[in-house]
């Protein structure tokens, strides 16, 4: 006979004795231009909560039920400004955004679509990243009216020419939470002209606490090989195997201090990433559909930079799971097309999958 841990039970008496209510979304900031930015939430049986904002579609918190109430595994910051400010930083740290129009970076801000050779803006080094400078990262994202507590779409249409990229793109995000403790990211797009994409989030996780360190986690990912890069952290176009993959054990000290690379993923069906804390129990399980997955260390980031309630983040703070196509692709015929033709669906699927067996 199963006998479940007292403190499941016990959780879940208290959630299911109360009726679910759907959290209204309130008042988060005002941008320079007047806009007013939101804050919306997603809660489940389960008591995880996660909170969105519609600018950069950003997921700002996701609170894990523990006993003393919640633990939140995501960095962010606590107001507007400091959202807004840290996208002028040398190296900004994109934290919980939807990065587009593609993300990492393309070699001098040049690529080929058809017959025609396009410049892209240059933000980085002499080369193109995450979008350039007027990106998905600091867009105004439209809220679709929220009708539950489970799902919420955000849509953007971004203009012809918009750092030089061809066609009116139109894109939508829908974040959806499950009883299972999944949240469900669908990012789905549309061009008026032939073009080139590649979304991916950018969320910063920490199993034990954004205040905390990932040092001692251990990262699984389901790949033996990744990209060759070269000292300005761009794809040669060379692919390497491991000889036995680092990733699947705790993250291994060269690794902590250094870690931004590309892995491609083996197959786009079951587990393709985890990240897991021993100090916990908690488990993060990625799933996507996505040709790589680029795993990211926050090593750009400063030695002391003020993050959610006052807390200090510095270079091991976080970790993201960024699940997208290959960086650099356009300009390496053998890497995955990221070309999107004329009024063609792109599609990205990634799952994260929070368990703990002595929660819920």
């Amino acid at each position: 006979m199963l006998i479940e841990n007292p403190f499941v039970v016990s959780l879940r008496t208290k959630i299911l004795s109360r009726k679910m209510e759907f959290k209204k979304p309130t008042l988060f900031g005002v941008l320079p231009f007047g806009k007013e930015v939101y804050s919306y939430f997603l809660t489940n049986v389960n008591g995880l909560q996660l909170e969105f904002i519609n600018y950069g579609a950003v997921l700002r918190s996701c609170l894990l039920p523990v006993e003393d109430g919640g633990i939140d595994v995501v960095l962010g910051f606590d107001s507007l400004n400091q959202y807004l400010q840290s996208m002028e930083m040398e190296n900004p740290p994109y934290f919980g955004c939807i990065v587009g129009r593609y993300a990492g970076r393309i070699r001098n801000g040049k690529v080929q679509i058809g017959e025609k050779e396009i410049q892209l803006t240059k933000n980085n080094e002499g080369h193109h990243l995450h979008g350039g400078l007027n990106s998905f990262s600091r867009a105004y994202w439209d809220a679709d009216k929220q009708s539950s507590a489970r799902e919420l779409t955000f849509r953007y249409v971004c203009p012809a020419g918009t750092e030089n990229y061809p066609g009116e793109l139109t894109v939508q995000v829908t974040y959806a939470l499950t009883d299972e403790n999944e949240l469900k990211i669908t990012m789905r797009a549309v061009s008026t002209e032939d073009t080139i994409i590649n979304l991916t989030q950018h969320h910063y996780w920490n199993l034990d606490g954004h205040a905390s360190s990932v040092e001692g986690q251990s990262v699984y990912i389901n790949s033996m090989r990744y990209l060759v890069k070269d000292s300005e952290n761009i794809p040669t176009g060379k692919v390497h195997q491991w000889t036995k993959n680092p990733l699947q054990q705790a993250l291994p000290k060269e690794l902590l201090d250094g870690i931004d690379h590309s892995f491609v993923l083996e197959t786009s069906n079951g587990i393709q990433a985890k990240l897991l804390n021993p100090s916990n129990d908690w488990q993060m399980s990625v799933y996507s559909n996505q040709a790589a997955g680029h795993i990211f260390i926050g090593c750009g980031l400063p030695s002391h930079l003020t993050g959610k309630n006052g807390k200090t983040y510095h270079s091991k703070s976080g970790i993201c799971f960024e699940m997208q196509n290959f960086p650099d692709a356009p300009n390496h015929a053998h890497f995955p097309s990221s070309l999107l033709e004329k009024d063609k669906v792109y599609e990205n699927n990634t799952t994260f999958h929070f368990v703990n067996k002595d929660h819920v």
